[in-house]
């Protein structure tokens, strides 16, 4: 089968590339001629807009920063809604708001195109592994067609129900992460400040009621002082922002994500947009002067 992908970045790449590998066909387009030839070098053809893919192709995914450039893909001038047809189908795997990709969605049926809302989680690492869990919003036919296809480049494909439900389980389970990220920094930091060592914190905790995904960046990140990139700070700040829109939207108080948000609205004003969500960590260790760091050959 003939699929487009549009963005093709950090983790729009390995989802693409497994598609490829499954043996399909791909068109690719990416403000970003870099990736472009990337994508190209892995076995894709590369396209001049997303109309081109669209007009191209059945199937079409995209992977996208957020909001305003998910509109602009699928209605702007050179977009999928100029490519429209009966019978394509559009499968959004960004971040969105829920409000937006219903509005998207009508505005594109209204034209003969399928729109599903199907974000991921599990960032680059489940990218790279094939094992992202993906939450799907949109019309039943549509999901089952495009199923075989997701389960590609994801281990778990939920169909959570009408367009814009698998934005709001998004935005759910990223808010937890991120809350339950900055409780595992300012734990860690409480311990070691209190002279316990920390590799000896993190096996009690992870042992313990305490566990969670978040404690995983210690080992993996944090003791070895490594704040690179793989799901960043800018990001989790739109996520979060969206979320909790979605709960002025419909009066949900959030005291915890809105307490998270400042943390990350911090890092971003000290320039660390661009590090690790685990960068939040430093700026908290940078407010007591201290660093949680373990020898590699104790992790």
């Amino acid at each position: 089968m003939r699929l487009g992908f549009i963005g093709v970045g950090n983790i729009g790449t390995p989802m693409c590339r497994h598609l490829i590998e499954a043996g399909h066909e791909v068109l690719v387009y990416d403000v970003h001629a870099s990736n472009l030839a990337r994508m190209v070098s892995l076995g894709a053809e590369a396209a001049a807009s997303p109309r081109a893919v669209a007009q191209a192709c059945n199937v079409v995914f995209s992977s996208l920063p957020g909001p305003r450039e998910i509109e602009q893909v699928a209605l702007g001038a050179d977009g999928i809604i100029a490519a429209a047809r009966h019978g394509l189908i559009y499968v959004d795997l960004s971040t969105n708001a829920p409000s937006v990709a219903q509005r998207i969605c009508a505005t594109l049926a209204a034209q003969g195109v399928t729109m599903l809302d199907a974000p991921v989680s599990g960032g680059v690492v489940g990218a790279e592994r094939g094992t992202l869990a993906i939450m799907v919003g949109g019309d039943a036919q549509a999901f089952a067609t495009c199923k075989p296809l997701l389960q590609h480049i994801g281990a778990q494909v939920f169909h959570v129900g009408a367009i814009g439900s698998g934005c709001v389980v998004k935005l759910v389970n990223n808010m937890l992460a991120f809350v339950n990220a900055t409780a595992a920094y300012e734990g860690m930091l409480l311990g070691v400040k209190a002279g316990v060592d920390p590799q000896m914190i993190y096996d009690i905790v992870q042992a313990s009621s305490g566990a969670s995904w978040a404690m995983q960046a210690f080992p993996d990140k944090i003791f070895a002082g490594d704040f690179t990139p793989g799901f960043m700070i800018d990001l989790a700040h739109k996520d979060l922002r969206l979320a909790l829109e979605l709960g002025d939207e419909l009066s949900v108080p959030l005291m915890m994500g809105s307490v998270c948000i400042n943390f990350l609205r911090e890092a971003r004003a000290n320039g660390q947009g661009g590090d690790d969500l685990c960068g939040l960590m430093r700026l908290m260790e940078e407010h007591l002067n201290m660093a949680v760091r373990v020898p590699p050959s104790m992790t």
